[in-house]
């Protein structure tokens, strides 16, 4: 009986583990999953701005007509060829090369107003005499400038969209994706002036033809007004677009405790662009987060010997990230299984930059950050006070720690190297003084033979 009883505890008991093993890691994957949204638009998406990473999309790379969406490349690309002041005198064909009855702010030919006049009718009153009048005065024809616009969007790696036009006017060649328009609009929200514009609800033309006391436009974005319904205080900027074919399109910018998300909704219905925005506003801010990577030692030694396998570095090399690196996960998530994987360089990338490492989870990109790799160099210490008591040591340090202790000794731990820009300043000094620290013990260096190691080096690289 005895016997029976243990196996019979026994049982219960692995039962029970077994139970709280499934519930543990069920409730583990629900914390790690990402959340869904219902909504109208037979395309969506929001990115986060900061780290790139798409929080949720919705046939995000499906071609639908952006209408007047449109014109926040049209904004982008004026306010990269021309100044505010300018002056822009609108032709004939601009003013009435337009669809009957579409948007207009009741300028007419031979009309003069300066480029931010004329950015103030694009993005608030959706002007489309505005949009034509921008692009000859840019690029001299319409056609010219949809030619600037489709090689902004290559610039900024958009693969599924064409521009025909300024304005958005329905065309079969005139086409984007969700995923295309979050690039734009991650673009927007890094060009002040852009924002600068948004920002006026409101904006008088003055010495207009048609009205001499003036044309006051204002913000269609309704999510933007604070005497509509769908007043949001989290969006900053934003365009909307409307055609019978392309239905109501809608792009918007939001902020909230300082973290940045573009929503991008395409073929959907009033009020519903506005609605769905709110649904993906709510899931971004409130179901995801933006955590900083942790040390994750093992990923990145592998994908060091990766590195040393492709030639691009020797396997003396340690690699490092070069500044302080931010991942979007659903909230609380695991930061456990990142992977990373090394992409060419950019053309804007920081001079030191070995590349750029994309940092997947569960093959979906959360983040992406610079790497940079330790340069060896080779310096000669005429030390006889060593504790090994010779004459010269030959020590290999590598760069970045000279660089680290440079600053150390300089600055107290002040401005260390990459250190600009960060969120947690006291975290990351932290972290430098410990890898210093480490990298002295390693070197069987103590800090003062290290000053003087920094000293000579300086002095060697002045004579060279």
């Amino acid at each position: 009986m005895k016997e029976k009883k243990g196996k019979s505890r026994g049982g219960i008991f692995l039962l029970l583990s077994f139970c709280f093993f499934i519930l543990f890691h069920s409730v583990a994957a629900m914390a790690a999953s990402w959340p869904t949204a219902d909504l109208t638009a037979e395309s969506a998406i929001v990115v986060d701005a900061e780290t790139g990473a798409v929080l949720y999309e919705k046939n995000g790379d499906v071609r639908e007509y952006p209408a007047s969406i449109t014109k926040v490349m049209t904004a982008l690309v004026v306010l990269e060829h021309a100044s505010l002041e300018d002056k822009v005198t609108f032709s004939h064909d601009a003013v009435y090369n337009v669809d009957r009855g579409s948007s207009n702010a009741q300028i007419e030919e031979g009309d003069v107003l300066t480029v931010n006049d004329c950015l103030h009718a694009l993005l608030l009153k959706s002007a489309n005499e505005a949009a034509n009048a921008l692009a000859e005065h840019v690029a001299g024809s319409r056609e010219a400038f949809a030619e600037m616009m489709n090689e902004k969007a290559k610039e900024l790696g958009c693969t599924g969209t064409h521009f025909q036009n300024p304005s958005g006017l329905q065309n079969e060649n005139h086409y984007t994706t969700a995923r295309d328009m979050a690039l734009i609009g991650m673009a927007a929200f890094q060009n002040k002036e852009f924002l600068e514009i948004e920002k006026n609800l409101s904006h008088t033309l003055g010495n207009l033809k048609r009205l001499p006391e003036g044309n006051t436009i204002y913000m269609e974005h309704k999510m933007m007004l604070s005497n509509t319904k769908f007043y949001d205080k989290r969006v900053v900027a934003g365009k909307t677009g409307y055609t019978q074919i392309a239905g109501n399109t809608l792009i918007s910018l939001a902020e909230d405790q300082g973290r940045k998300v573009v929503t991008v909704v395409l073929k959907d219905k009033n009020p519903s662009h506005y609605t769905d925005t709110k649904a993906l506003l709510d899931l971004a801010f409130s179901e995801t987060e933006n955590q900083t990577l942790g040390e994750h030692p093992g990923a990145l030694e592998a994908l060091r010997k990766e590195l040393v396998s492709a030639g691009k570095i020797t396997e003396e090399n340690k690699i490092h990230f070069l500044d302080t690196v931010k991942i979007s996960l659903p909230k609380e998530a695991s930061q456990d299984g990142l992977q990373y994987v090394f992409t060419d360089i950019a053309e804007d990338a920081p001079a030191s930059a070995l590349g750029k490492v994309q940092i997947l989870l569960d093959g979906k990109v959360v983040g992406s950050g610079y790497i940079g790799k330790d340069q060896n160099i080779q310096v000669i210490l005429n030390n006889k006070e060593t504790k090994k008591k010779v004459a010269v040591a030959a020590v290999t340090v590598s760069g970045f720690t000279i660089l680290a202790g440079f600053g150390f000794f300089l600055f107290g731990g002040g401005a260390l190297y990459g250190a600009k820009n960060l969120h947690d300043e006291r975290k990351r000094k932290k972290k430098w003084k410990e890898r210093r620290k480490k990298n002295l013990e390693e070197l069987q260096i103590s800090e003062e033979e290290f000053k003087i190691l920094v000293e000579k080096r300086k002095s060697e690289k002045k004579k060279k």
